[in-house]
């Protein structure tokens, strides 16, 4: 887990599922992210899906609760998810958060992604991200930038257009020495 001053990030719970298919169906959400789940089932399956991630990587999607309210408000991670349209996102975790429009302009999501990009590099080897966000989601272009990764470049996925961005060559802050 992941304490921020205003954020508990944590891994997926089945307790969840619910609060996994609000921000789904958030139509905020859906405009820029897809293979949302759309299902009970679909939603556990994603709960599955994140924990095998952590088993097998030791890092993974968390959920971002808010502290005041004990309320799942969001999603946040790094992984390998094998997209197969660039080398370099193959090679380093992808970086993802998605957030309730509810909690918008609040500036939760750069603090979740900031707790987790500094744990990232104290708790794991991976000293770098980068992520894929569409060119119309101007809130997630400036989440990146303001996070220090920079436009790699435009490419396609599944017949959509967008922007590779990626942390710069040297580590992230807080970042441990690589093994020797």
């Amino acid at each position: 887990m992941i304490d921020t001053e205003r954020l508990l990030l944590r891994p997926y719970e089945s307790r969840d599922v619910p609060a996994i298919l609000a921000l789904s169906a958030d139509p905020d959400v859906r405009r820029f992210i897809g293979n949302l789940p759309d299902s009970e089932e679909a939603a556990w399956t994603r709960v599955l899906r994140c924990a095998g991630h952590w088993s097998f990587f030791g890092f993974g999607t968390l959920a971002v609760v808010e502290r005041t309210s004990d309320r799942v408000v969001g999603e946040v991670g790094a992984g390998f998810f094998r997209r197969g349209v660039d080398p370099m996102l193959d090679s380093v975790p992808e970086a993802s958060w998605l957030f309730s429009s509810e909690v918008g302009g609040r500036g939760l999501a750069f603090e979740a992604m900031t707790g987790l990009l500094r744990w990232l590099a104290q708790a794991t080897p991976h000293n770098r991200v980068a992520c894929l966000v569409e060119p119309v989601n101007l809130a997630s272009l400036k989440l990146a930038e303001k996070l220090g990764l920079r436009r790699i470049k435009d490419l396609s996925y599944r017949e959509r257009p967008f922007v590779l961005l990626a942390s710069p060559a040297q580590p992230l802050a807080g970042a441990r020495p690589a093994p020797r």
